[in-house]
C-alpha cells in the first residue's frame, strides 16, 4: 500500500495546500481531480487543519488527532474534520479508524444535503482507501454509489470499469459490464483519454475479446502524452503483449 499516495487524493478533496514528495496516480491509471471539494474550500479553522497534518507528516499522530478532536468538538455536525482525521490515520497505519472516519465524513455530509458531485467524490475517495487495504468488496459498493449518484462522470465510470476488468478477485470481476462501463467513459472523453482506452482494453480483455483488448491498447498507448508516457508506457506495453498472449490482466 502506498500511503503517501492515498493520503495525497483524500487531501486533494479538501483543498489543504500541501505537496507530497512521489505523489502518484491513485489505485487507477489517473488521478480524477480535486473538484467541487476543492471549489468549497474549508468552512472551518484551515489553519488548525495545516497545522494537524504537518504534525502528522512529522510523525506526531497523537497531537495532530488531538487537534482535529478539537475541530470536531466544535462543530461535530461538519463532515470535513472527520475526513482529515482519515487521512492521518492512514499515515498511522491505523485502516480499520480510518475508513471509519471516512464512513463517518460520508454520514455527515449526506444529512448536510451536500451536492450529488460532491458525494460522489467522498464515495470515490473511499474506494481508494479500501482498495489500498485490500477490501475490493468495500470499494465496488463505494464505486457503485458513485456512479449513481453521477452517471455521466468518466472517472468513476473508468474506476469501476478498471476494478470488475482487473480485480483479483473473480467474485468482483465482470468483463461483460467493465466493457459497457469503460466504453462509456471513452464516449465521454471523445476518445482522447488514453487512461480510459486502456480500461477498455482490460475489460475487452477480462470478457475474452481479445482481438479488441489489442486493438485499444494500441490506441491507449498511441494516446499518452509524452508526460505519461514514461510513467505510464512500460505498464500499458506489458498488457499489450497479455492480451496478444490471450492473457488477462488482474492485478489492482
Amino acid at each position: 500500500m502506498n500511503n503517501t499516495r492515498l493520503v495525497f487524493a483524500l487531501l486533494g478533496l479538501l483543498g489543504l495546500d500541501l505537496v507530497f514528495f512521489g505523489a502518484q496516480a491513485v489505485w487507477a491509471q489517473n488521478p480524477s481531480g480535486w473538484g467541487e471539494i476543492w471549489k468549497q474550500r474549508m468552512t472551518i479553522g484551515q489553519a488548525q487543519l495545516d497545522d494537524a497534518f504537518k504534525l502528522a507528516e512529522s510523525g506526531k499522530f497523537s497531537e495532530a488527532l488531538a487537534t482535529i478532536d478539537r475541530v470536531i468538538a466544535a462543530d461535530p455536525s461538519n463532515w470535513r474534520p472527520y475526513f482529515l482525521k482519515s487521512a492521518v490515520l492512514v499515515l498511522a497505519k491505523r485502516a480499520d479508524e480510518a475508513l471509519k472516519q471516512l464512513d463517518t465524513s460520508i454520514k455527515l455530509a449526506r444529512k448536510s444535503n451536500v451536492s450529488p458531485g460532491l458525494l460522489a467524490e467522498l464515495y470515490s475517495s473511499k474506494a481508494r482507501s479500501c482498495i489500498d487495504y485490500g477490501r475490493t468488496g468495500e470499494a465496488k459498493k463505494s464505486l457503485e454509489q458513485a456512479v449513481h449518484l453521477e452517471p455521466n462522470d468518466p472517472s468513476n465510470l473508468n474506476d469501476l470499469a478498471w476494478l470488475l476488468a482487473t480485480s483479483p478477485d473473480g467474485r468482483i470481476r465482470d468483463g461483460r459490464r467493465a466493457v459497457t462501463l469503460a466504453r462509456r467513459a471513452c464516449e465521454l472523453g471523445q476518445w482522447k483519454n488514453a487512461f480510459s482506452i486502456d480500461t477498455l482494453a482490460a475489460a475487452c480483455a477480462s470478457a475474452g475479446q481479445f482481438s479488441d483488448a489489442v486493438k485499444f491498447q494500441e490506441l491507449a498507448i498511441s494516446k499518452l502524452d509524452p508526460g505519461d508516457r514514461k510513467a505510464q508506457g512500460g505498464g500499458m506495453q506489458q498488457r499489450l503483449h497479455q492480451y496478444s498472449s490471450g492473457r488477462v490482466y488482474t492485478g489492482i
